[in-house]
């Protein structure tokens, strides 16, 4: 009697426990904020896509520039249960109306409906922030993300081809052209507004993103990146009227300088001049002290990348662009 005690007591526990687990898989977990104490966890399950020391590093980041500034860290989002942390979600609140969204990331043996959950409550918490446009950029390998966003409303918007330059291929002598470059200032806000909107007519750069924001809030979202200085945005001028920009940024930590957005009005295409900009780009990269020069564009715009590779780029990642407009900006 007593050996057929010891072995079928631990055998009941071990359906106990299973109809337990089933129990807890049937029933949603608890979703909500992560508490400071548990950031980094959270951060950890989020990012476990990334090479560990990348992983490592975007953590360090995200905590370090959440010290100043404890809202950054708002949108990042937990599934629990009990205290067992199954699943969680992080949207980066960005300027001028726009997020990035990190996909949700389960522990193993989780439901997939959690994802989906998630996915839902950083939508909520989008919308709570009068968010009008969320991105979220995958690599190549990741089609399973892809197949949870699509379902929860996001639309594949574009491949992007992550380029760079070295100062090995920056012009030394500052390069001669038509065309003028004039430095943005307040007083110049409208005229290189009206300019930007412009370059958007016919692109092909993510053309599917035109007349979703204003251009203020674009506009908001180019300042944003890396560090601004009005000297590094130009008005492209020939011969006194403005054709395009030239919109660059500083990556101190990087030691990077980025093009964050080069444009020519329709008329002033087909002219060679999106060349003359892009060396004028290197050579004040040169000029600041920076060893490259780096930038994203749309594997679609043939031309530009064409361009780009005969002025010294090289490609060094690729990422696939999924979009949610939620609705356009005023």
């Amino acid at each position: 009697m007593t050996g057929r005690r010891s072995t079928h007591i631990p055998a009941t526990m071990a359906i106990l426990l299973q109809l337990r687990y089933v129990a807890e898989m049937i029933d949603p977990p608890l979703i909500g904020p992560a508490s400071p104490e548990r950031r980094r966890e959270v951060l950890s399950l989020v990012l476990r896509h990334l090479l560990a020391e990348d992983r490592d590093e975007r953590i360090r980041a995200f905590l370090r520039r959440a010290r100043p500034n404890p809202t950054l860290l708002d949108g990042l989002l937990e599934a629990r249960r009990g205290d067992r942390l199954v699943g969680g979600i992080f949207s980066e609140v960005q300027a001028g109306g726009t997020a990035v969204v990190w996909p949700p990331r389960l522990v193993p043996e989780e439901p997939a409906a959690t994802r989906e959950q998630l996915l839902a409550a950083a939508e909520e918490f989008l919308r709570s922030r009068h968010i009008y446009v969320a991105c979220t950029l995958l690599q190549a390998d990741m089609e399973d993300d892809g197949r949870v966003l699509r379902a929860g409303g996001f639309e594949p918007l574009a491949d992007l081809i992550y380029l760079f330059s070295t100062e090995e291929v920056f012009p030394r002598p500052r390069p001669t052209s038509p065309l003028e470059f004039q430095s943005y200032g307040p007083a110049h806000h409208d005229r290189l507004a009206g300019v930007v909107e412009a370059t958007y007519e016919g692109t092909l750069d993510c053309p599917r993103l035109n007349g979703v924001r204003h251009i203020d809030a674009v506009l908001a979202g180019y300042r944003a990146t890396g560090t601004f200085h009005p000297d590094r945005w130009l008005l492209v001028r020939h011969q006194g009227a403005d054709v395009g920009c030239l919109l660059l940024a500083d990556h101190p930590e990087e030691e990077n300088w980025e093009l964050v957005y080069m444009g020519l009005v329709p008329s002033a295409r087909g002219n060679g001049w999106g060349r003359a900009i892009t060396r004028h780009a290197q050579w004040l990269t040169r000029q600041a002290g920076r060893p490259r020069l780096v930038l994203a564009v749309d594997r679609a715009n043939a031309p530009a990348v064409r361009m780009y590779s005969m002025e010294g780029f090289r490609a060094w990642d690729r990422r696939s662009v999924y979009l949610k407009v939620f609705e356009c900006s005023p």
